[in-house]
C-alpha cells in the first residue's frame, strides 16, 4: 500500500533557524513557508497545530520528497534514540567523508563518524544531530547494484530522504501493524549492531538489536529497530504533534483502499504541498504519525462524500 516517502515532518523550536541551517550546511532549498491552516490541522485531527509556522525544503537535485519543519513551543521528553517513534531521517549523500569535514564547524553535531556499514564496503554513513536534536543518517551508496534493497544513490551533495528509522520497544506488535493493517511486506528481523543506539544507552558497541525492514514500492525503506524496554513513549501535546521527527507522509497506490483498511475518511487539502490531494493520518503503535496521500489531486466534485 505504501509506495514512497513524499515528505518528512520535523517539529522544531525555531523553523526559521532550521531553514537557515539546512540551506547553509546541507544545501537544501526553501520551496514554501507560511502558517499551517485550520483546514489542514482539522484534517489531521490536531487543532492545536493551526497557525504554527512551517517551512518546506527540498534537495537541490530534482528531488521527489520534502522536509517540512514545523515550529512548536516545547520539546517535551524528546531524546533521539531514547524515545520511541520516528527517530532518524536517512538521507543520500555524495561523499560522506567530505560532508563530515564540512559539518565540523556547524550546528550539526557528528555523533558517528563515517564508516562502512557492509562487508562489501559499498555503503558508508555518518550520523549527526541537527540543530533541534533531530537525528540524521547521512549515507553514501557507492554501488547501489551491490545492495540487498532498491535504494539508489545520491544525485546531489545532499540528496533525498530514502529511509525512515522507527524505534519501538515491541518489534512484534509494530510488525503486525505494518503487515496486517498497512499490508506491507517486511524482511527480518535480523540481529544488527547499531553503534549510535548502544552509545545512547551506554551499552557495549558490539550489542545487537533486532531490526526489520519494510521495502516500499520505490527506492525507499522503513527500518524498524527494537529499542531497550526503557525507551519512553514520546510526549505529545494535546491536539499537537510530538517533537522531533514526528510524521512521515507516504504516497499510496489507492487512498480508498487505505481508508477502507483503516476505517477512516480522507479529506482533500488545498494547502501546499498537497495541491488538492486527499489525505488521512494514523498514529502507529510506537507513537509514530503516518500521513497517507493519494497519487493525484482530487477534483472538487470527486472528493470522498
Amino acid at each position: 500500500m505504501l509506495k514512497s516517502i513524499f515528505m518528512v515532518t520535523i517539529v522544531v523550536l525555531n523553523a526559521e533557524q532550521a531553514e537557515q541551517d539546512y540551506r547553509q550546511h546541507l544545501g537544501y532549498e526553501t520551496v514554501g513557508k507560511g502558517a499551517l491552516s485550520t483546514g489542514l490541522a482539522s484534517a489531521w485531527g490536531l487543532p492545536a497545530m493551526a497557525g504554527a509556522a512551517y517551512v518546506l525544503m527540498q534537495a537541490k537535485a530534482p528531488s521527489p520528497n520534502l522536509l517540512r519543519f514545523i515550529e512548536a513551543a516545547e520539546p517535551g521528553n524528546y531524546q533521539p534514540l531514547r524515545t520511541q517513534g520516528w527517530n532518524a531521517v536517512e538521507i543520500l549523500v555524495e561523499d560522506a567523508e567530505a560532508l563530515a569535514r564540512s559539518l565540523a564547524p556547524s550546528p550539526f553535531e557528528v555523533i558517528g563518524p563515517p564508516r562502512f556499514l557492509t562487508e562489501q564496503r559499498n555503503i558508508k554513513a555518518l550520523q549527526a544531530l541537527g540543530p533541534a536534536g533531530e537525528l540524521l543518517y547521512l549515507t553514501q551508496v557507492l554501488d547501489p547494484t551491490q545492495t540487498s534493497f532498491r535504494i539508489g544513490s545520491a544525485q546531489a551533495w545532499v540528496d533525498r530522504v530514502f529511509i525512515m528509522v522507527l524505534g519501538t520497544t515491541d518489534l512484534a506488535a509494530t510488525t503486525r501493524f505494518y503487515t496486517g493493517v498497512l499490508a506491507q511486506e517486511i524482511s527480518g528481523p535480523w540481529p544488527y549492531r547499531i553503534g549510535v543506539l548502544s552509545r545512547a544507552w551506554d551499552q557495549p558497541e558490539d550489542r545487537v538489536y533486532p531490526l526489520s525492514v519494510v521495502q516500499l514500492q520505490g527506492q525507499y525503506l522503513v527500518e524498524i529497530d527494537e529499542y531497550p524496554p526503557e525507551a519512553a513513549r514520546r510526549d505529545r501535546p494535546a491536539g499537537g504533534l510530538p517533537f522531533g521527527p514526528a510524521m512521515v507522509t507516504f504516497e499510496v497506490g489507492s487512498l480508498a483502499e487505505a481508508a477502507e483498511r483503516l476505517a477512516m475518511r480522507p479529506g482533500a487539502v488545498p494547502d501546499p504541498p498537497y495541491a488538492g490531494r486527499e489525505l488521512l493520518v494514523v498514529e502507529g503503535p510506537s507513537g509514530e504519525w503516518l500521513e497517507l496521500i493519494g497519487p493525484e489531486p482530487v477534483a472538487a466534485g470527486d472528493q470522498t462524500p
